[in-house]
C-alpha cells in the first residue's frame, strides 16, 4: 500500500487537523509535516489538509479525556518544533484508540518515548530560561527581556513572569522567532516589536542606549561588578557552568557580556 504524506499550515490547529484526517483516512501514513518545512519529491503521495477548527477541537477534547500526559505530549510536541512530531502524534493517537490512556505509558513504543523525551526537553528549557531571563528597564517604564530558545517556550515564560512581577509591565521577546508578549499588569497579549529595534537586538544582543531607562546602564554595571566580585577563581568549573547555564543563552545575559 502506498503511504501518504499529509501537510498542514504549521499552526497548532493545522497540525491537529492533519493528524485527525490521517487517522480517519485509515491508510498508510509516511509523514505529517508543516508545509513550509517540506519539499515535495517527484513520487510523493501528498495530501494538503486544510485547517478544520472543529476537527482539531474534537481531537484535542479526546486527548484531554485521556489525561495530562496526552495533553502535554501534544502541546509540547508542537512547541518543540521538530519536523517529525506530527507522525509521532498520529502514532500516539492510534495507540490510544487501541489501548486507551494506558498507551501513554508504553515507553517501549518509539513514538511514546519520542514524545515523552521531547515534552521533557520543552519543560526543561522553559524552567531553565525562567531563571536566565534578564529584563532591561526601558524609558517607557516597561521592562523588556530578549532571548532565543531552541523550543517555543515564550508562553510558559509569560505565565511564570505574570505571576512573579505583579503589576509591572513587561515585554518578553523571542528574538529568533520574532514573537513578543506584553504584560500590562492584568493580561498577556501578543504585540509586534519594531523591526529596526529587533534587528539591532538580534545583531548586538542588547537594547539600543536610546531606548534604555536613565539608570539601566548603571545597574547593569553594578550587576556585572557583583558577578565578577563573587566569582572564586580557585573554584572555577567551566564545564559545570556550561551545563547549568548553556553558552547559547549567554548572548542576552548582562553578566556574561564580554565572555
Amino acid at each position: 500500500m502506498t503511504s501518504s504524506i499529509y501537510l498542514h499550515d504549521g499552526s497548532f490547529e493545522g497540525m491537529l487537523s492533519a493528524v485527525a484526517f490521517a487517522v480517519k483516512s485509515g491508510g498508510s501514513v509516511h509523514g505529517i509535516y508543516d508545509e513550509k518545512s517540506y519539499s515535495v519529491q517527484l513520487f510523493d503521495m501528498v495530501v494538503t489538509v486544510p485547517t478544520d477548527s472543529l476537527q482539531a477541537e474534537k481531537l484535542f477534547s479526546y486527548l484531554k479525556n485521556l489525561g495530562e500526559y496526552a495533553v502535554q505530549f501534544t502541546i509540547n510536541g508542537f512547541l518543540g518544533e521538530e519536523r517529525a512530531v506530527g507522525f509521532h502524534l498520529y502514532q500516539m493517537v492510534q495507540l490510544c484508540l487501541r489501548h486507551g490512556a494506558r498507551a501513554l505509558e508504553l515507553y517501549r513504543d518509539d513514538s511514546i518515548r519520542y514524545l515523552s523525551q521531547l515534552s521533557r526537553r520543552v519543560n526543561g528549557e522553559a524552567h531553565r530560561l525562567s531563571g536566565l531571563i534578564r529584563f532591561r528597564e526601558l524609558k517607557e517604564d516597561i521592562y523588556y527581556a530578549p532571548f532565543e530558545s531552541d523550543c517555543n517556550v515564550i508562553g510558559y515564560l509569560a505565565r511564570h513572569f505574570s505571576c512573579r512581577m505583579g503589576s509591572r509591565q513587561w515585554i518578553l521577546h523571542d528574538v529568533g522567532r520574532n514573537i513578543s508578549l506584553h504584560w500590562d499588569g492584568s493580561k498577556v497579549q501578543s504585540i509586534e516589536v519594531d523591526s529596526a529595534f529587533t534587528t539591532y537586538v538580534l545583531e548586538n544582543g542588547e537594547v539600543p542606549d536610546t531606548h534604555l531607562g536613565n539608570t539601566e546602564r548603571y545597574y547593569q554595571q553594578l550587576w556585572q561588578s557583583f558577578h565578577a566580585t563573587i566569582a572564586n577563581p580557585d573554584r572555577e568549573n567551566r564545564k559545570l557552568q556550561r551545563q547549568l547555564m548553556p553558552k547559547r543563552y549567554w548572548r542576552y545575559l548582562v553578566e556574561m557580556r564580554g565572555n
